[in-house]
């Protein structure tokens, strides 16, 4: 498998160093290279702070993507279609109130729109998490979560919880099913995760709107929120549980799933 190519995308804001901080170590965790996309003119000021933030990590090389656009979520999805990266880093939040941390519009663009895997950092950190902690959103009874296995597996979190939606949904799919072999059981996951710690929380939660999922996350903090999502009609949609994700984000999203044609390389390193 080819390396990786992460980027992260550059506003110059009070978190700018902080942002760079979590792309180098995500980058370094999955054994990729990573890149600054930045919506904006090039200027000499900006060369020096990207590359002094990348020398201070230990990062001596780094390519710069300066990103021309009407909008700034443009023009970083078009840097995205061009170079084929693996996974775009973006510091989700420009402004929280003390129990949500709600999303600006270029996120929620970029959310639906770039067609690599995503990360959306709500509370970027410039020092390195312990002892990581991850959630798995699924929907109950279906296959999808599988998916995020790799990135777990490379994460090695300490803890694994998992929140199984049995929405009416997700109950009238499964009853319309045509093939049982779609089935998953939730102890399947218990079972499979359980080979990357034995420290494995399942819940499954019925909600009609997903909003109760929210809380919980709230609640518990974990470091990253694992999910898949799917594209319809040239846009990423998550399912109806997870829709609040696209306005509220308590905590680090890794959002799986690239546009039709394209495949992701995010995987343990050693499979490279």
């Amino acid at each position: 498998m080819s390396e990786p190519h992460f980027a992260v995308a550059s506003t110059f804001s009070p978190r700018f160093e902080a942002v760079i901080a979590e792309a180098d170590r995500v980058a370094r965790i999955f054994g990729a290279r990573v890149s600054v996309l930045h919506a904006g003119a090039r200027s000499d000021d900006k060369v020096t702070w990207i590359r002094d933030a990348f020398v201070g990590l230990g990062r001596e090389e780094i390519d710069i993507y300066w990103c021309d656009g009407d909008k700034p979520a443009t023009a970083l999805m078009d840097a995205t279609v061009s170079e084929f990266f693996d996974l775009l880093i973006v510091g989700a939040m420009p402004g929280s109130n003390e129990t949500r941390n709600f999303t600006g519009g270029i996120v929620r663009e970029l959310f639906t729109r770039t067609p690599c895997d995503l990360l959306l950092i709500p509370n970027p950190q410039d020092e390195p998490i312990e002892n990581v902690t991850a959630c798995l959103l699924v929907e109950a009874h279906s296959p999808r979560w599988r998916s995020a296995i790799p990135a777990l597996r490379t994460l090695n979190p300490a803890s694994i919880s998992i929140l199984a939606a049995d929405s009416p949904f997700a109950q009238a799919r499964r009853a319309f099913s045509s093939s049982a072999e779609q089935e998953c059981p939730l102890e399947e996951m218990r079972e499979v995760l359980s080979e990357i710690t034995p420290e494995i929380d399942l819940r499954r939660v019925q909600s009609n709107t997903g909003f109760i999922l929210c809380d919980i996350i709230q609640d518990a903090v974990p470091d990253f929120i694992m999910v898949e999502s799917e594209w319809k009609n040239g846009q990423r949609v998550l399912p109806p549980y997870l829709g609040w994700l696209e306005q509220v984000i308590p905590s680090r999203l890794f959002v799986f799933g690239k546009s039709p044609g394209e495949v992701s390389h995010i995987d343990s390193p050693q499979a490279k």
